[in-house]
């Protein structure tokens, strides 16, 4: 019965979805435009691409994005213009009565719809496919694959493959389903392909649309300490600028000039005892957490490794979180961990914690091991939540503003999760 409803509600909000992008394509026709959407993919990076490509274009064109709703439901209540705060049963019979509100009284029209695509499983309605089942993109960005939601794509393989081997059959399986993005669009849109992550090169050979291949451009922001991938999402900016007639100085102007990243990626705060926080709280994977203790190489020591669990990794997370912590041990004065998987998976040299708040009193009571320190933080969303340990570290409160998951949903969901651990 329950996904009889979830399968109804679905296709509801995807069939008004197509009514609002028919009814934007013909404003834009009336005005002697139209409607380009732009989707992006890939395991790490997709938001703040979005910020970027945005960044270059909101100058010239009027741009409208999914603001990191990048789901089955997300994109099409985005798409309806209804934002959603909570996921009750209660709150979905809302939105569902607002969308068709919403299908007479939205008149917004865009030049450009950026669409973050995700995906949690090769089967619907959580894959590629049926994502193109609700947009039908006239240009891709694919940035990478890497072991992200790689739960679901474990159970369709051989239970004989181990190891590396199991490891890379689960890598081309979701770079498989994530090209599907790019091997959709027709022969007049363009692929902006990061061939550099050999399995996007390996999924993208039979590409119909125009291939623009994406190379590292390299920029300093003041408020951000992006990983050197972020570099690969200047190219896609820059790059997708060029294809609607912004030039190359234009488009860096435009990314220096209006760039705001989303909450907690790679965000820069001063933090207490003269420390300097390196906030990734917003989420984690292999791929994006490798690449952050990278970015906290590059700082002064004394560094901690502040790093929660990385979720949904099924049967790799073993291997995922001892490689994690090998890496960490060669980066970082301190570790710290948070989370079950964490606390079992990384090795001696770590400090161990379960909860978020364990580690914000340890570290208060500790304070000595944050004087002029780097410190980064990086974990997944469920349960682990380091975003509140963040708010602990923080020099000036007011920061508290700009961290991710500050709505009344989300600080009501952690209070009770809180309660309900300790």
């Amino acid at each position: 019965m329950k996904n009889f409803i979830s399968s109804f509600v679905l296709t509801y909000l995807r069939l008004l979805a197509h009514i609002q992008l028919s009814k934007i394509r013909l404003l834009q026709k009336i005005k002697g435009k139209k409607l380009t959407i732009v989707g992006i993919t890939g395991s790490a990076g997709k938001s703040s691409t979005i910020n970027a490509c945005e960044s270059t274009l909101q100058d010239y064109l009027k741009v409208k994005t999914t603001a990191g709703s990048n789901s089955e439901s997300g994109i099409p209540l985005n798409i309806l213009g209804i934002k959603v705060s909570s996921f009750t049963p209660v709150d979905w019979l809302k939105y569902c009565a607002l969308a068709l509100r919403k299908l007479f009284a939205n008149w917004e029209s865009c030049d450009i719809y950026l669409v973050e695509m995700g995906i949690d499983s090769p089967t619907e309605p959580k894959n590629m496919s049926y994502l193109l089942k609700i947009v039908h993109p006239d240009i891709g960005i694919f940035l990478n694959v890497n072991l992200t939601h790689s739960q679901e794509f474990e159970k369709t393989i051989s239970s004989h493959l181990i190891g590396d081997q199991k490891t890379s059959k689960v890598i081309e399986l979701i770079g498989a389903e994530k090209a599907k993005l790019v091997n959709s669009l027709p022969s007049t849109g363009y692929a902006l392909i990061n061939t550099a992550d050999p399995t996007v090169l390996k999924t993208t050979l039979t590409l119909r649309a125009k291939k623009i291949i994406l190379k590292p451009v390299h920029l300093d922001f003041p408020h951000y300490a992006p990983p050197t991938d972020f570099d690969i999402s200047i190219s896609a900016a820059i790059n997708l600028a060029k294809v609607f007639g912004v030039d190359e100085k234009t488009a860096i102007t435009g990314l220096k000039q209006n760039l705001i990243l989303p909450p907690s990626r790679s965000s820069l705060f001063s933090g207490i005892n003269d420390s300097t926080i390196i906030d990734s709280s917003y989420n984690s994977s292999p791929l994006a957490t490798t690449a952050m203790l990278q970015v906290l190489s590059k700082h002064n020591s004394p560094r901690i490794a502040i790093l929660g669990d990385m979720r949904e990794l099924g049967d790799e997370s073993p291997v995922a979180h001892q490689k994690l912590y090998q890496q960490a041990v060669k980066v970082a004065n301190t570790i710290i961990s948070v989370g079950p998987e964490t606390q079992k998976y990384f090795g001696d040299k770590s400090i161990k914690f379960l909860y978020w708040w364990q580690v914000g009193e340890y570290l208060l009571s500790h304070k000595e091991l944050l004087k002029n320190a780097t410190i980064l933080v990086k974990g997944s969303q469920n349960t682990i939540y380091l975003e509140e340990l963040v708010k602990q570290l923080l020099a000036d409160k007011s920061d508290e503003s700009k961290l991710c998951r500050q709505s009344s949903y989300w600080l009501d969901l952690k209070t009770k999760f809180r309660s309900s651990n300790t």
